[in-house]
This record gives structure tokens, sequence and C-alpha cells, in this order.
């Protein structure tokens, strides 16, 4: 259902509407500097109570050569890890 009030009633005033050619759009423009992402400087890391430094090199494989094949040894254990075919 609807209903019409008029405008008198509401207290509004009616505006005759320009036409779409003489309509201007608006501008807009970008602000000139852009808004700022974080509002105060990251806190600085800590590192946890076991950490001392950087972690250990890992040791290199070893390598034997054998007429067949390369075994390729891991240092630590002296197990060969993977057997390269000649």
């Amino acid at each position: 259902m609807r209903f019409h009030i008029p405008c008198a009633v509401l207290g509004l005033t009616l505006v005759a509407a320009a036409s779409a050619a003489a309509q201007t759009p608006p501008v807009v423009t970008a602000p000139a500097t852009a808004p700022a992402l974080y509002d105060t400087d990251p806190a600085p890391f800590d590192a946890p109570a076991g950490v001392v430094g950087p972690a250990a090199p890992v040791p290199a494989y070893q390598y034997i050569y054998q007429p067949d094949r390369i075994l390729v040894v891991d240092p630590v254990t002296g197990i060969a890890v993977q057997a390269l075919p000649r």
C-alpha cells in the first residue's frame, strides 16, 4: 500500500532537476598523502630464552666413490643416505 504525502506537509521544497547534459559529475581527488598503515613502530623482537645464536651449520655429506656407484654418507651417523649409479 502506497501513501502520497504532500511535500508541504513534510516541510520539503521541490527543486526542478537540471537536465542530465547540464549536470557535471563531481570531481574526486586523491588525498595529498597516503594514510598511515600503523600508528606505532613494531615492538622489537625478543628471542626465546633457549635460543643463544644462529643455528649450527649443517655438515656436508661425504662421498665414497666405488667402481659401480657413488655413496652419499651422512657424516653424523655414518650411514649411506643415497647411492648414485655411475
